[in-house]
């Protein structure tokens, strides 16, 4: 019955698209889990050979199928890491037969499926089998195919846990790139080398503003302090920490810190956010380290630089200051409120409506606005600008309603 599956699907040329995809990633893993499960018990032999002729259909389903979500591809990457795991319970006279399946699919590799073949069956190979693999990999190597062979060859290192040798792999054809600098950095340091690690990474070549410095700056702390030079990690952190306001780096740097700067650092950090250029990550900065008065103090000091898109930064703020300064949470909820309307994204109505509703809610616990403008006011202002957006005003009506019923229960409950 599988096999006849696994025929019909190999022959089948009709396209699936992407609402349909689920449903084919369903069928297939299916298939999958039958071959692991019932074969395996039976046979394992007839189940890593079923496997094979599994996996060995990604290539017609994957040609007629819209993928988008990768649920597809993503049974036959699990399909592949079955076929190691079957590999362990099959007793070969030798494995030969094994590198020559793993060499082939590797070196034919046109979905991306077998990425991580090599390191599938690291437990099956043994070091002969392994050079075996290599010596193929490398007499394969043409113009085509040397970023497929470096990769073969780094996934080798790396299943023999041998850094040189990755090291090796990483110099293979075009050279050693920037980030093959982290990679065998980040092996120096899990083998307890870490002034070559340090020496990888002063000798990498990155533009400052790119998205690997923060590797590269992490590992250098991580090899830093496993040399013993714990002060100047700690620099590093203290710099770091400066440039991008990480809670991360926060924590780190109060766990290592001695009990005399602690304060004095938390102090530093608070003001550090009034001044960050990135109004955002400041402020989601101050909320993640728990500063709740300083958030507030932050929102009314910086309220015209707060973009209403930015909303998953906005929203947790807004939450979380309800109870403690309700106009700082009402302004938050103004600014996520205006894109919302001003750009007529209707699919966003409802919560927008929500907001408002909120914010009359939080009026209740306003006793003075100052010089800001009251809740009437600003719904007055709403209501004139967008008076013809029908269907935001059903939402605010329904919002409104269900706030109501909220309330009267809990009347209710509380008498």
């Amino acid at each position: 019955m599988i096999k006849k599956e696994i025929t019909s699907l190999k022959r089948s040329s009709k396209f699936v698209d992407y609402y349909e995809s689920d449903s084919l990633a369903d069928r297939l893993n299916n298939l999958r889990l039958r071959i692991v499960n019932d074969f395996n018990a039976k046979s394992p032999k007839i189940a890593f050979e079923m496997m094979l002729d599994f996996l060995d259909m990604h290539k017609n389903t994957l040609e007629r199928v819209d993928d988008s979500n990768g649920t597809v591809s993503g049974v036959f990457f699990t399909a592949c890491d079955d076929l190691g795991s079957l590999a362990r319970q099959v007793n070969l006279p030798n494995n030969q037969e094994l590198v020559e399946i793993i060499f082939t699919r590797f070196i034919n590799n046109d979905y991306s499926i077998y990425d991580s073949i090599i390191h599938s069956f690291k437990d099956v190979l043994k070091d002969q089998d392994f050079d075996l693999l290599k010596e193929k990999l490398k007499n394969a190597e043409n113009d085509k195919n040397a970023l497929t062979i470096k990769h073969g060859l780094k996934s080798i290192a790396d299943c023999q846990n041998d850094v040189d040798e990755y090291i090796a792999a990483c110099a293979f054809e075009d050279g050693i790139c920037a980030h093959d600098h982290l990679d065998i950095a980040k092996r120096l340091i899990k083998h307890w080398r870490p002034k070559e690690a340090l020496k990888w990474l002063d000798n990498m070549e990155t533009p400052i503003n790119h998205s690997w410095q923060k590797d590269k700056k992490d590992l250098k702390i991580q090899a830093l302090e496993l040399d013993g030079n714990y002060e100047q990690a700690q620099k590093e952190r203290l710099l770091w920490f400066s440039e991008t306001l990480s809670p991360k780096l926060y924590g780190e740097i109060l766990k290592a810190a001695k009990p005399d700067f602690k304060e004095t650092f938390q102090s530093d950090a608070v003001k550090k956010a009034f001044q960050f250029p990135e109004p955002h990550g400041a402020m989601s900065f101050l909320v993640q380290i728990q500063e709740f008065e300083e958030v507030a103090k932050f929102v009314h000091a910086r309220f015209n630089e707060l973009n209403g898109r930015q909303y998953y930064t906005l929203r947790p703020a807004a939450d979380l200051l309800q109870n403690t300064d309700p106009i700082a949470a009402t302004l938050l909820y103004r600014k996520m409120i205006e894109p919302v309307l001003d750009e007529t994204k209707s699919k966003y109505y409802n919560y927008a409506a929500k907001d408002l509703v909120t914010c009359g809610v939080l009026n209740s616990k306003i006793a003075n606005w100052g010089t800001l403008q009251n809740h009437g006011e600003y719904l007055k202002v709403i209501e004139t600008k967008h008076k013809r957006k029908i269907s935001f005003w059903s939402e605010y009506k329904s919002a409104l309603q269900k706030q109501t019923a909220k309330e009267a229960k809990m009347v209710r409950n509380s008498a």
